[in-house]
């Protein structure tokens, strides 16, 4: 039975199916559903800038992220209440792989879940993927949507 359930989001499509599958699982073990957007600054709009604007500004860049994430999270606290159930947000910065794994442990979530891949396919390709890395390196259960 799992009491509190970490979600992945990214603003991809992949990461809204996963959001309904925590919804779900909140849903039936009566848990409580954060869910997280992990801001990372891009030196390269090739990443998956969100908006497809060209800069190498990483400021630009991470408040275009950050802009990404509140939109995304609203929406998932919107839909999650739909469901009746509530929903703490997280928007952090850094890695995603450490960041995921760091906040599973702040709030002792019995389960992750994420989806199979993002919006980088180059970044995946390059540095390993996300849902990889918090399998691989988390101590928690972890449910990867695909």
């Amino acid at each position: 039975m799992y009491r509190v359930i970490l979600v992945c989001l990214d603003g991809s499509p992949i990461a809204e199916k996963a959001f309904r599958v925590a919804v779900e699982e909140a849903k039936l073990h009566n848990a409580v559903l954060h869910a997280v957007y992990v801001i990372q600054a891009k030196s390269a709009p090739m990443t998956g800038n969100p908006t497809g604007m060209v800069s190498t500004d990483p400021n630009v860049l991470t408040n275009i992220y950050a802009a990404d994430g509140e939109k995304t999270l609203k929406w998932a606290k919107d839909l999650a209440n739909e469901e009746s159930i509530d929903t703490i947000c997280h928007a952090v910065y850094g890695d995603p792989r450490r960041e995921i794994i760091n906040l599973s442990k702040e709030i002792d979530a019995d389960l992750i879940v994420l989806g199979t891949k993002g919006k980088s396919n180059l970044e995946k390709f390059l540095i390993g993927s996300v849902s990889s890395a918090v399998v691989s390196h988390s101590d928690r259960t972890t449910l990867v949507v695909k």
